[in-house]
């Protein structure tokens, strides 16, 4: 179950039931022309509206100092706190241009709080996160079990810190571009350790419903979606497609951050479409769908199967809609199939078909798109397939005889008992939840 507060001075976001944890950025100064030079003077003062000497140990290192309730001994964990913020601070200033904080810009220390169940820090109701506190500087409070020098918590909350003074007003923490500021801290930590299953947990959030567009939070819900898990977590499971670009398709990571302080009005998925070229940005996203509904094949062996089980153990059951319609060793019969208005794909979303293959057949895939969305924007599709047999996996891309048109014939054997035909609508609209309906048809000789 996930529970986030209304965020205030002082307040941070508390994520239950997950490995990991909501974190809102309450306010990103949007500051034209900011420094993204690290300060290097260290003769940082402190202040603070959590912790005193009386009450707290603390550590100081770099531009940070940790805090703790004093009954407790977490000198070590800070150490580590600190070390691995160090790290953090040096590649977000000096590889991807980013900009301290404004307490550190203006000669204080970043405030993290370190916290328990009992201590004196209880009463906050804290996760893990990032506030603004009441002296209008942002400060992060971390549970003490992931104050460790591997946590992939550390890397995502202390990827925020330079988030904070980004000067894109496309780029704020709400709306169309909510889910690029949380999917972005995730693809960061995930990047410091590629092999670890855990920093993938939410990627089932957007399988689950892969017809909303990718920007799908909270935040832009279309009238009637349901609270939960797989909702809620959608903007956090988003990761798995930037780390697509990077890890799988060599984008620069640079691509990926570099709009946050850029000066751009414009959202980030429009942002990346324009950076990476509108006909490219179209096909890697329909390649990363087709990948996705293959099972991540990208990423680390089982990795699919430990973020099912955060689904099935947090997810609403009556709302997975994975696949639009089950072809049970047939195609459509000769007939035009169309999705129903519910599960159709919106904008930078994608619909599934699944073919259960019996035997040696040839199939021939046909997409005929409309030529608008519901609301007049032109609509451009992307089509790929993929067949699962005991050989592997073999994909395909529809020829396309336009941006709403494309036809392809594959051969399949007895082996490849499973196929998957996914429609991608890719149009040049980047806000909103816009459908783009089209028709199928499948033909199967043999």
């Amino acid at each position: 179950m996930m529970v986030i507060q209304t965020m205030k001075p002082g307040i941070v976001s508390t994520f239950t039931g997950l490995q990991i944890i909501v974190s809102l950025i309450l306010v990103t100064a949007l500051i034209s022309g900011c420094t993204n030079k690290p300060v290097t003077d260290t003769s940082f003062s402190i202040k603070s509206t959590f912790a005193s000497i009386d009450s707290c140990d603390y550590l100081t290192g770099e531009c940070f100092v940790v805090w703790w309730d004093k009954r407790y001994d977490y000198s070590t964990q800070a150490a580590d706190v600190i070390s691995t913020m160090s790290d953090i601070r040096k590649e977000c200033i000096e590889i991807y241009k980013m900009s301290d904080p404004p307490n550190v810009l203006d000669g204080y220390y970043y405030n993290i709080y370190l916290h328990n169940d009992s201590d004196m820090y209880n009463h906050h109701g804290w996760g893990a996160g990032q506030g603004t506190d009441t002296n209008a500087y942002p400060f992060e409070t971390i549970p003490i079990k992931y104050a460790t020098l591997v946590d992939d918590l550390l890397h995502h909350e202390g990827f925020h810190i330079y988030q904070y003074m980004a000067n894109s007003p496309g780029f704020r923490y709400e709306g169309d571009s909510q889910w690029y500021i949380e999917a972005t801290a995730n693809w960061y930590a995930a990047l410091k350790n590629t092999e670890e299953k855990t920093n993938y947990v939410t990627a089932s959030a957007v399988t689950a419903i892969p017809y909303v567009p990718l920007w799908y939070s909270w935040e832009n819900m279309e009238a009637g979606d349901k609270d939960n898990w797989q909702r809620g977590c959608h903007q956090y499971g988003m990761n798995v497609f930037l780390n697509y670009l990077t890890d799988a398709r060599g984008i620069d990571e640079e691509i990926l951050v570099q709009g946050f302080y850029d000066s751009t009005d414009q959202l980030p998925q429009e942002y990346l479409y324009h950076q990476l070229g509108g006909s490219n940005m179209s096909n890697l996203y329909a390649d990363w769908a087709i990948h996705a509904t293959a099972g991540f094949d990208y990423l680390s062996p089982g990795t699919a199967e430990r973020s099912e089980k955060d689904l099935v153990r947090y997810g609403d059951s009556t709302d997975v809609h994975r696949i639009v319609h089950t072809f049970d060793n047939m195609g459509t019969g000769g007939n035009w199939y169309r999705p129903d208005s519910i599960h159709v794909t919106r904008n930078w979303g994608y619909n599934v078909y699944k073919i259960i293959n019996r035997g040696t057949a040839t199939y021939t895939f046909h997409l005929n798109g409309d030529r608008k969305g519901r609301q007049g924007t032109t609509a451009v599709f992307r089509a790929r397939i993929v067949s699962i047999g005991r050989d592997g996996r073999t994909y395909y891309s529809l020829d396309m005889s336009g941006p709403q048109d494309g036809k392809i014939t594959i051969n399949a054997d007895s082996s490849e008992s499973e196929i998957y035909f996914v429609v991608a609508a890719t149009p040049e609209k980047f806000s909103g939840n816009e459908k783009f309906s089209y028709r199928i048809k499948i033909d199967q000789d043999g």
